[in-house]
């Protein structure tokens, strides 16, 4: 039995804010950003947009890729910070509703940027589940945020890096199905301990009347963010059970550039061997990092470099999460 990835579409915000127009805003010399993150330009959500109309046309772009039709989604499987309109219902229905499905299941996966793979692990789990049960299904994973509704405008440390747009995936078990990638693993864990709050977003409904819009913002504490994207290497190692990566393309969450370099000597891989574009290119846009990475890399040509294509993100909730993936 294969669990497989067929089709691959993404929606960025039509909105392009250029690094050098955060920079005079900040008042900071130019060429900072790129020092500090990688980021070149960061794409936002406009104001006749919106990130679950965004996520169908993402869907509807997939399944065609896919040659699948909409008839045949089993259900949707989505990760998303709570960006949308609503806290409940979560994107998952609001896509289906979106999609004018129903009677389907539709549930929302974890935050944060390893959200996106963890969708891609409920996805593989039940489609092991029905293919056991003797059933045929197809899955949409969702992944998108419209991140920029989180941030404090006037905050260097978050308006740097962020970017909004949602990808989305097919993934299924139909033993007719060719191309693409075979999911041959997937799997995640987190870290928990005294700083799983490192990267978190206040619950409004928990404040005091009157408590200030800022106070319900993201909050990221720098130094300890670091921290922990610089120490994944291990995990990685532990999670994929690899004790080398000499066979793999890896296409790791785009946090930023500085990140993603330590990933070279810390899995001890060549330079070519990662995927790090998606930061320079669209900066980092949380669970989605990997599928658009992915996407990119497929049309590219990037993944045929080695027999095993790695995804690999990291970050809220200090969770970690890979999947490993081969040719279809």
């Amino acid at each position: 039995m294969q669990i497989r990835i067929i089709g691959l579409a993404h929606r960025l915000g039509s909105t392009i804010i250029e690094a050098e127009a955060i920079e005079q805003h900040f008042k900071r010399d130019p060429g900072t950003i790129a020092a500090l993150s990688g980021v070149s330009r960061l794409h936002r959500i406009a104001e006749h947009e919106d990130l679950v109309i965004l996520s169908r046309e993402a869907c509807i772009d997939a399944l065609s890729r896919a040659e699948v039709p909409l008839s045949r989604v089993n259900g949707i499987f989505t990760s998303c910070n709570p960006t949308t309109d609503y806290l409940i219902p979560s994107l998952a229905p609001l896509v289906a509703q979106k999609l004018d499905i129903t009677h389907v299941m539709a549930i929302n996966i974890g935050m944060g940027c390893a959200g996106g793979v963890q969708a891609l692990q409920a996805a593989y789990n039940q489609c092991i589940v029905d293919a056991h049960n003797g059933k045929t299904s197809y899955y949409l994973v969702v992944a998108g945020d419209h991140t920029s509704r989180m941030l404090d405008k006037e905050s260097w440390k978050t308006a740097i890096l962020f970017s909004d747009g949602v990808s989305a995936a097919v993934v299924t078990n139909d033993p007719a199905a060719r191309g693409g990638f075979v999911v041959e693993r997937v799997t995640s864990e987190t870290y928990a301990g005294e700083s799983v709050d490192v990267i978190n977003l206040p619950n409004c409904l928990a404040l005091e009347p009157g408590t200030p819009r800022s106070a319900t913002l993201l909050h990221m504490r720098g130094r300890g963010v670091f921290e922990f994207g610089t120490r994944i290497a291990p995990r990685v190692k532990h999670l994929t059970g690899f004790t080398s990566f000499d066979d793999c393309y890896i296409i790791p969450h785009q946090a930023n550039i500085r990140m993603l370099n330590e990933l070279v000597p810390n899995l001890g891989i060549r330079e070519d061997q990662l995927y790090r574009d998606g930061i320079t290119r669209i900066g980092n846009i949380s669970g989605a990092a990997c599928f658009l990475g992915l996407e990119d890399a497929q049309k590219r040509g990037l993944t045929n470099r080695a027999r095993n294509v790695l995804l690999c993100a990291f970050g809220a909730e200090l969770q970690v999460a890979v999947a490993i993936l081969t040719h279809g």
